[in-house]
């Protein structure tokens, strides 16, 4: 009989207590230094499956205020930014925000144009790389090339731009929504350039536990204009992490706002856009 009931009191207990999952919890740090950028970025993540948050702990990026976290339960097929000082959440489509984007500067005709040609993406090593947080690494290195126009009013202005890129990745770690925030190429928005890096570099196996970009754009006649360093870096790594259930969902009695895509005119809406000032200016 006491066993009987010490058996239903267990029970009991265990279906009164949250949820909890063994995943991986994470920080992280992005820093971009250059001749005309000097900013940083870091966010903690907890990742299990396709489900993961990532709160951005410190941002220099206006468009990511301190606080704010990306959420997602389907491996990145959808993401989700919330705000929980305004207790808001929007859906956060970049696909649809990089078309709004290329609409955008389409829609500007003769006043603003941009061209990019000559693209070209380049591996250039592929070998074992150091233990990186007690994991095995593979130290990857491409180099990205191009050359951008860009016309104001018709008056043109020709850059040239090499980029590369070191990665070092490891397949110790397999849960999808890992690419939430560490992701083997960036995005640019200019398809051509984006179709090749993805083509490319999406041949990396696993998740980048650190990369460095080094771009170095050039002006007419061999003129230096900037150098931009841009590093990625996983500082802490737990894989075998406690996550409650409860993380991965939108708190009760949040409101949700518009899909935090530009508006043409490039101000976005107050609430539903954090992106407005970005491509606006304002």
């Amino acid at each position: 009989m006491r066993r009987t009931l010490y058996a239903l009191l267990t029970l009991v207990c265990l279906a009164a207590a949250p949820l909890t999952f063994a995943g991986v919890h994470y920080t992280a740090v992005t820093t971009t230094e250059g001749d005309n950028a000097n900013q940083r970025t870091a966010v903690e993540g907890w990742v299990d499956g396709e489900s993961a948050k990532v709160v951005f702990t410190d941002s220099g990026n206006p468009t990511m205020k301190q606080g704010q976290y990306i959420l997602t339960t389907d491996g990145g097929q959808t993401l989700f930014l919330v705000d929980p000082k305004e207790k808001t959440y929007a859906e956060w489509d970049l696909e649809a925000m990089l078309a709004t984007l290329g609409s955008m500067m389409e829609s500007l005709g003769p006043i603003v144009n941009f061209e990019i040609d000559n693209v070209s993406v380049e591996e250039l090593g592929d070998e074992a790389g150091p233990e990186i947080l007690g994991l095995p690494t593979r130290h990857h290195s491409y180099r990205t090339t191009y050359d951008m126009k860009i016309k104001v009013m018709g008056m043109g202005r020709a850059n040239h731009v090499e980029s590369d890129q070191e990665v070092w990745s490891t397949t110790a770690i397999d849960d999808d929504a890992m690419t939430v925030w560490l992701r083997k190429a960036p995005t640019t928005g200019f398809g051509e350039l984006d179709e090749l890096m993805q083509a490319e570099m999406g041949k990396i196996n696993g998740f980048p536990l650190k990369s460095v970009t080094r771009s170095t754009t050039t002006g007419k006649k061999g003129k230096r204009s900037t150098t931009t360093v841009m590093t990625t870096e996983v500082t802490e790594l737990d894989r075998s992490a406690s996550i409650p259930a409860s993380t991965f969902e939108i708190p009760e009695g949040y409101t949700r706002s518009e899909a935090m895509v530009p508006s043409e005119d490039g101000e976005g809406e107050e609430q539903g856009n954090p992106f407005g000032k970005l491509f606006g200016g304002g």
